[in-house]
């Protein structure tokens, strides 16, 4: 009975030491999870222990002491210069002035370590002796101080020179192309920001050797094409026919070293080689004939363009060139190629100049030989002007200045109401008859200015004075289309026609009678050119007076521009003309001397 009773007690003393033992392990793991929770709670705005940055040590420090302590150690570090060595040179900076530290970024980061995960802060919290962790440091590059790395970088370096190839004469000469060295900027700049965490007061620069974009070689190989060029002359031929050669000192004023792809390519200068070559085929081309108007009735129609013929400058370079490089004869051949001309078919057909707008006559009166001459010769410079739309007609710079040079004889201009010679004579009566065409065509006018006396073979108040220098009559194509100005005279008639698109216009104008008339009255003129103390009498006509021209331009109907031309005409005056030493007895002016 005692046995029995022993066997069912066995398990039960087994099972309370059992439950002994969990006892004291619940009991062991509480008081570790309440110093865990304790340490956790002194540490939570703190940086962990076994944390550190750099070197520098912040584990358990507050936040604000760890920031001190990273800028106190940490900013001293970094302000220690490091030397740095380019070859046989050195320069020494400073990694805070490189990099900037930043103290709250780096605290923070160092502060997160350990905090990843609940597993990683339960082991740096329950076994701080075996938690350690290193900190990068939050470094910003500067800008400033990095560009001046750079240019230190760039006076000890060494840049490459290229091999150089000249013509001197007839020779080729060969500069000598040298090495240069280069650092590479960004690992320079991370190895000053190692060694600047590092303590180390010293770096070595990597320095690579650089080769220039034309090595000596390369050069002295094309130096040797050019002596093969100069050998000899080259003989030109168009199609079965020698036209001519170039000789080797005419090959060596043409010949260009071209830098390309790492060498140097000869070539012959195009332009200089097509002025030596046109007068070779000169008579075997043909010159281009631009695009011109025939008015035939009041309707024009193009006359077509015709293309030319000139030296193909760009195969004749090659011919020449692959002829005094190669193996055979030195003979190259040239050909032609088409020469488009300046105005073409196509560019006269959009100006849309189809039929006449407006034609004006005016009679020469009484004219010498000198001022038809004149008259005929500025019809001619105003003949075949075209004015595109929007352009302004200006008279004085389409016709250019009257002089002898230019073919204008000697004629009359009026100065002071006195009638005396001029170079080119003639020309109002051009201006005038162009201005009356403007008019009738509804042109704006911009620039125009009347006579000072009336002509009577113009229509009053619609005349026009121009003179080189002075004067000038201008007005404007406010038409969709360009307008054409054909010429046409006879020893008693000047006329002047416009030719475009029609386009709805109609001018309606009307003169006023004469208002204001003036007396011609007496006046005194000194011509320093008349013999000493001569007197002689000139002029004297019709009076002075005042005429309005008004204007009413319409276009499809409506009303596009009212103008009014106002004209103020003086008395055609006697004038007394006195000559030198001889003083006239009221006011006077001085004649413009000939010559």
């Amino acid at each position: 009975m005692t046995e029995i009773a022993a066997r069912l007690t066995r398990p039960i003393r087994r099972l309370g030491r059992v439950s002994t033992v969990a006892v004291c392990l619940s009991f062991v793991l509480l008081l570790a999870g309440g110093a865990v929770f304790a340490r956790a709670l002194t540490l939570r705005e703190a940086v962990l222990p076994g944390v550190s940055v750099a070197g520098v040590d912040i584990g358990g420090l507050s936040r604000v002491d760890a920031q001190a302590k990273l800028r106190a150690e940490l900013g001293a570090t970094l302000d220690e210069p490091v030397t740095v060595a380019v070859g046989k040179r050195t320069f020494a900076v400073r990694p805070d002035q490189l990099w900037a530290l930043d103290v709250a970024a780096t605290e923070e980061r160092a502060f997160r370590a350990g905090r990843e995960s609940f597993l990683t802060r339960l082991r740096s919290l329950g076994a701080p002796l075996l938690f350690e962790q290193e900190v990068a440091p939050v470094l910003h590059i500067q800008p400033a101080e990095r560009a001046s790395v750079s240019e230190t970088l760039r006076r000890l370096t060494r840049r490459p020179v290229d091999a150089r190839l000249r013509m001197e004469g007839m020779e080729p000469v060969v500069s000598r192309g040298r090495f240069g060295t280069t650092v590479e900027v960004e690992s320079l700049v991370e190895s000053v920001r190692t060694a600047g965490l590092g303590g180390s007061p010293w770096i070595a620069a990597e320095v690579e050797s650089v080769p220039p974009s034309v090595t000596t070689p390369e050069a002295e190989a094309t130096a040797l094409q050019a002596r093969t060029v100069l050998a000899a002359p080259v003989e030109i031929r168009f199609r079965k026919d020698g036209v001519g050669e170039l000789s080797p000192r005419a090959l060596a004023r043409l010949i260009r070293f071209e830098p390309a792809g790492g060498a140097y390519r000869l070539a012959l200068d195009r332009e200089g080689l097509t002025r030596l070559l046109q007068p070779m085929v000169k008579a075997k081309t043909r010159a281009p004939v631009d695009a011109s108007f025939r008015v035939v009735g009041d309707r024009v129609r193009v006359v077509r363009a015709r293309p030319g013929t000139t030296l193909a400058p760009a195969k004749a370079q090659a011919a020449v060139l692959g002829a005094a490089l190669g193996q055979g004869p030195r003979r190259a051949k040239v050909s032609l190629t088409t020469l488009p001309a300046a105005f073409s078919t196509r560019d006269a057909k959009a100006l849309g100049i189809r039929r006449q707008l407006t034609s004006f006559t005016t009679d020469m009166g009484e004219s010498s030989a000198n001022r038809i001459w004149n008259v005929h010769l500025l019809g001619d410079y105003l003949d075949g002007t075209i004015i595109k739309p929007g352009q302004t007609f200006s008279y004085n710079e389409r016709v250019g200045p009257r002089t002898i040079e230019r073919g204008f004889r000697e004629g009359q201009m009026i100065f002071g109401g006195v009638l005396i010679p001029s170079i080119g004579g003639g020309v109002c009566q051009t201006a005038t008859t162009i201005f009356n065409a403007a008019f009738e065509a509804g042109l704006p006018v911009k620039n125009r200015i009347n006579h000072s006396f009336y002509i009577s073979h113009y229509p009053v108040g619609r005349d026009a004075t121009v003179s080189w220098g002075g004067p000038d009559l201008v007005f404007e194509n406010d038409l969709d289309k360009a307008i054409l100005i054909k010429v046409s005279y006879t020893n008693a008639t000047f006329t002047v026609s416009f030719y475009g698109t029609k386009q709805g216009r109609k001018v309606v104008s009307s003169t006023s009678e004469p208002t204001n008339y003036t007396a011609p009255k007496l006046q005194y003129a000194v011509d320093p050119s008349a013999p000493a103390k001569s007197l002689r009498q000139a002029g004297g006509g019709g009076p002075g007076f005042d005429v309005n021209v008004h204007r009413e331009v319409f276009e499809r109907g409506k009303l596009l521009r009212e103008d009014d031309f106002f004209t103020r005409y003086v008395p055609q005056n006697p004038t007394a003309i006195y000559g030198p030493g001889r003083k006239p007895p009221g006011d006077f002016f001085y004649l413009p001397t000939s010559g």
